[in-house]
């Protein structure tokens, strides 16, 4: 008989004992943090008493959900349960009445996850291509320091400015994208946000610290001129200058990303799509 439950840390050995076919699973190590309320929940789909396949959710700002952590055991792969469970967890969200937006992250060239997301309702939002430099050096060609903004009342007008601009979608973490809208930064995240306004331009650029296996550098520059404009690679290394351990973690553009030169400067890694459905 099929059935779906919330998991708790008393599943950990049923986890550990799926065949998902991973090499290295994070989940193994975090997975304590990802069944433990208010702002993670994991489901498993199982057949009696055999786990079948998993997914969870996580909550951000604003009433933002990010759907993920999907795995199957690769014995039952192709029955339609990791769809099964995915339909049971947006249903289970919308009933949530501060939830506005349900996303799901996820590879460019991962066919099977895009047409899930399709079957859920969901529809292509942005794309990114994010990774971290490893050398910053040859992307420096001038020393012109940005202008640093601390107040806060002029960093969420700074923010508004990209909402006005259309900006599709804005990373509240790595990995973590959602639509850019003024109740997705809270008060707090954008008091440790860093601002830097262009000299030249007037084009901002946030960052924030951030932690995804290794320390990172959160950089948020949506303008196509991210490798002509005057400032901001020196800008961002002066930063990290007495960091040698954060990488500096960016959010490339479909245009951008074209645009890239020294590829050999870079960590690269497979292209990403938010795609999501919002909540009426």
């Amino acid at each position: 008989m099929i059935s779906i439950r919330r998991l708790t840390v008393k599943d950990f050995s049923l986890y550990q004992h799926m065949q998902t076919g991973m090499d290295n699973d994070y989940m193994l190590t975090v997975f304590d943090r990802l069944v433990t309320p208010p702002a993670n929940y994991l489901y498993g789909l199982f057949h009696d008493d055999v786990l079948l396949s998993v997914a969870g959710y996580t909550y951000f700002p604003g009433g933002n959900v990010m759907l993920g952590r999907l795995r199957s055991d690769t014995r039952f792969r192709q029955l339609g349960y990791p769809t099964q469970l995915l339909h049971y967890l947006v249903d289970t969200v919308k009933q949530d009445p501060n939830v506005k937006f349900i996303g799901g992250y996820t590879h460019i060239d991962n066919t099977p996850a895009k047409k899930i997301l399709t079957k859920l309702g969901m529809t292509h939002i942005d794309t990114y291509h994010s990774f971290p430099a490893v050398n910053l050096k040859p992307l420096i060609t001038d020393q012109m320091l940005w202008d640093e903004i601390t107040d806060n009342q002029k960093k969420r007008q700074a923010l508004q400015t990209l909402i006005k601009q259309g900006v599709a979608s804005f990373p509240y973490e790595a990995y973590y994208p959602f639509p850019l809208t003024a109740s997705l930064i809270p008060a707090e995240k954008l008091r440790v946000m860093r601002l830097f306004q262009s000299p030249l331009t007037g084009y901002f650029l946030f960052l924030d610290n951030d932690y995804k296996g290794e320390a990172l550098l959160n950089i948020r520059y949506v303008h196509d001129d991210i490798f002509t404009t005057p400032g901001l690679f020196y800008t961002i290394d002066q930063l990290l200058k007495h960091e040698s351990d954060r990488l500096p973690w960016f959010n490339f553009s479909k245009t951008q990303y074209h645009k890239l030169t020294h590829k050999d400067c870079f960590r690269l890694e497979p292209g990403w799509e938010l795609h999501g459905t919002f909540i009426e």
